[in-house]
Order: C-alpha cells, then structure tokens, then sequence
C-alpha cells in the first residue's frame, strides 16, 4: 500500500511537468535575406476565423525576438516601428485548413515581401492542438532582393479570439 502511494505521489508530480512542457513552441532555423542570415528564436501559432464554420486558417509567425499575445493579435501593424529600427525580423506563414502554406511574408527594416509561390510546408503534426514540422524556400528572387528561409517548429495553436481579448 505505501509503495502505491508513493506512485501516485510521483505521477501526481511528473504530470504538472509534462503539460507544461507539452505547450511550449520550439524553433530551429533561419532566414536568408539578401545573404543575412538571421535565426529565428520564437514560433507562434494562431487559429484565424473566417466567415465559414467549416473553415478554419492558420497563422504561423516565426521571430528573432518575443511578441507578446497582445502584439500577436495586431502583427504586424504594432510592431512596425520595432521591424523598421531592426529590432524585429519576422515571417509570417499562413497555411488553409489542410495544412498547405498559402502565402509568407517576410518583414524586414523597411521592407516587407509577400511570398506566393515556391513555399514548402512539410507537416508532422496539424490538429486542433499543435502545429510541427518544417516549412522552407529554397530561394526567391522578386527582382529587389533573394529571399529563403529554412524552419523546423512545434507551436501550440492558439485561438485569434483569445489574443483579442489578451490584456
């Protein structure tokens, strides 16, 4: 009896742990800009609404820099001034509802680039939970510039209208 007391005492103290290790978002990788490489440190994952029911989008913004839930729910137009001075680089992905990257842009210190064609998204996990996997270019000339970016990621998805409502 007291050896499954002491289990239920462990399990009870692992749990916390694991759950709170289950929702952290991981990135590994990094952009290519005009031959600048920047590694992105942070990856978000936010569930968007759309007039339809059965639709849902998503978002995948990855960062050199932390965005709080508040600015998540306005990027980029509040982090403009921090894009400009270069205190931000970002990438935002945004994917339809089987997974597949519609469209990316790139910000960057007076530029952004809006990216159609040639993205890649290769998805180990996409369910209601989580976003993992890797999504890249190989490379991208628009005429002004060379663009590539090449991401591994796990993110918790997190809904547009908690981000709203975020203090």
């Amino acid at each position: 009896m007291c050896r499954y007391r002491l289990l239920l005492l462990v399990v009870a103290l692992l749990l916390p742990i694991q759950l709170i290790a289950a929702e952290e978002a991981t990135v590994a990788g990094a952009m290519i800009v005009n031959g600048k490489t920047i590694k992105l440190t942070h990856v978000y994952a936010i569930a968007i609404r759309t007039e339809s029911p059965d639709e849902k989008l998503y978002r995948l913004i990855f960062s050199d820099a932390a965005i709080s839930d508040k600015d998540l729910a306005l990027f980029p137009d509040v982090l403009i001034k921090a894009i400009n001075d270069g205190a931000l680089h970002a990438i935002r992905a945004n994917l339809d509802d089987h997974g597949a990257v519609d469209s990316v842009e790139i910000y960057m210190p007076s530029e952004t680039t809006w990216i159609k064609e040639g993205n890649k998204a290769e998805l180990k996990t996409f369910n209601e939970k989580t976003i993992a996997g890797r999504v890249h270019l190989d490379k991208y000339n628009d005429g002004s510039g060379t663009y590539a970016y090449d991401l591994k990621f796990s993110a918790p998805i997190k809904q547009e209208a908690d981000l709203t409502a975020a203090p």
